[in-house]
Parts: C-alpha cells; sequence; structure tokens
C-alpha cells in the first residue's frame, strides 16, 4: 500500500487531472496524469467504479496491484505529478502478473513525458 504522502486525496486534483491532465490508454485501464510543477511528491489515484465489480475485495485487490507496483518504483518517479488512473472492466479478466507488468510498462512508456527520472 502507498503511503499517505503519495496518495491523491482531494477531490479537486482528481478534477484537475481529468481536465487538465494528458491522458495515456492501455488495455485495462487509463492514466491522466497532471504537471503540478513543484518539489512535492507524485500523488496516484484508482478510480474503480461498481460496474468493475460488485466486491470490494476485487476492486480493493486491484488497487493493491497496482499501488505496489508503483511502491516499488518511486524512487524512478519524478516529484511533481499528479496521476490517475481509471480501471476499464476488462480488468477483472487478467492475471496478478499481466496486471503489473501493464502497470509497469505505461509508466515506462511515459518516460518521454517526465514522469520518470533518469537516474
Amino acid at each position: 500500500m502507498l503511503s499517505s504522502k503519495y496518495r491523491l486525496k482531494k477531490k479537486v486534483n482528481f478534477a484537475r487531472i481529468e481536465i487538465d491532465g494528458a491522458m495515456h490508454q492501455s488495455k485495462s485501464f487509463g492514466m491522466g496524469v497532471y504537471n503540478r510543477k513543484d518539489g512535492d511528491p507524485s500523488q496516484f489515484g484508482f478510480v474503480i467504479s461498481t460496474k468493475i465489480s460488485k466486491l470490494a475485495v476485487v476492486r480493493n485487490k486491484i488497487k493493491r496491484i497496482m499501488s505496489d507496483v508503483i511502491r516499488k518504483n518511486l524512487e524512478k518517479l519524478k516529484n511533481g505529478h499528479d496521476v490517475l488512473f481509471l480501471i476499464k472492466p476488462s480488468i477483472v479478466k487478467i492475471e496478478k502478473e499481466t496486471l503489473e507488468r501493464e502497470t509497469y510498462e505505461i509508466i515506462i512508456k511515459n518516460l518521454q513525458n517526465n514522469i520518470i527520472s533518469n537516474s
């Protein structure tokens, strides 16, 4: 689980990403990125509708898997970004390893958008 300082909490932050952020699509989710242009740690949020699964256990498992990949790669990520993952229904049909790989790849793919540091 991501620690509190790395999690998006306020509704205004979610809305800012949806309005002003750049969207990137993968097979199982979309990722919105907003560059705050500050030195604070990047923050991450997840939107998983009950349409994905009525079971909170399933929705929370998806969030745990994705946030664990992010947590393991925090040292590579630059500060000053808000990142929102918008989960698609197809995610419930994929394996854990596939979801981990897809999450990692979409973060790496956005290297040119300065989400990841070169160090």
